[in-house]
């Protein structure tokens, strides 16, 4: 049985979650080291102060590149663990969106992409499969077409050589009387 290679949808969805997972440990660390940075006062942001952000805005980005990398191996529970984290993402997202709207709503799109990307975008295996298969031998028919030894022509007279060329009824293209 033959591995199949992953497919356009798969690299997409992967390169998203290692960009939007980058994207998070960058975050993190600005939260981590410059929390000025930021426009909203550690305060006003939800649930947690910048310093707890930024660790769990690090490990998380971490762990969204090694879902990319997963998915890669087109093992379904890599694609459920990169569903879910998407998921939870985006609505991470949500509590961090005071201190970069901008942001956060970029980040939300990019993990529905992603969502996109792992549901309506991926092949099922019984339509790939089948494809496969079916292009598979339109391959084959055509390499065996194109390799196979020439053959000599045959006249119409049934002998080898070059056939006739015959005329065909002719065509008159004057007026009828």
């Amino acid at each position: 049985m033959r591995t199949q290679a992953a497919n356009g949808w798969q690299f997409f969805v992967a390169t998203l979650l290692i960009v939007i997972g980058a994207i998070n440990v960058i975050q993190g660390l600005v939260a981590l080291l410059t929390p000025q940075f930021y426009a909203a006062a550690s305060t006003e942001v939800l649930l947690l102060g910048y310093t707890s952000w930024g660790v769990l805005l690090g490990l998380w980005g971490a762990v969204l590149i090694v879902a990319g990398l997963a998915v890669l191996s087109r093992s379904t529970w890599a694609r459920g663990f990169a569903l879910i984290l998407a998921s939870v993402n985006a609505i991470a997202q949500l509590g961090f969106v005071m201190a970069m709207p901008l942001w956060s709503m970029v980040a939300i799109a990019v993990d529905l992409l992603v969502i996109y990307g792992l549901t309506a975008g991926w092949p099922d295996r019984e339509r790939e499969s089948g494809r496969t298969e079916h292009h598979e031998g339109a391959y084959q028919s055509g390499y065996n077409a194109a390799h196979a030894a020439p053959r000599p022509a045959q006249s119409p007279e049934g002998g080898t050589g070059s056939p006739q060329q015959t005329a065909g009824p002719q065509q008159t293209t004057g007026q009828n009387y």
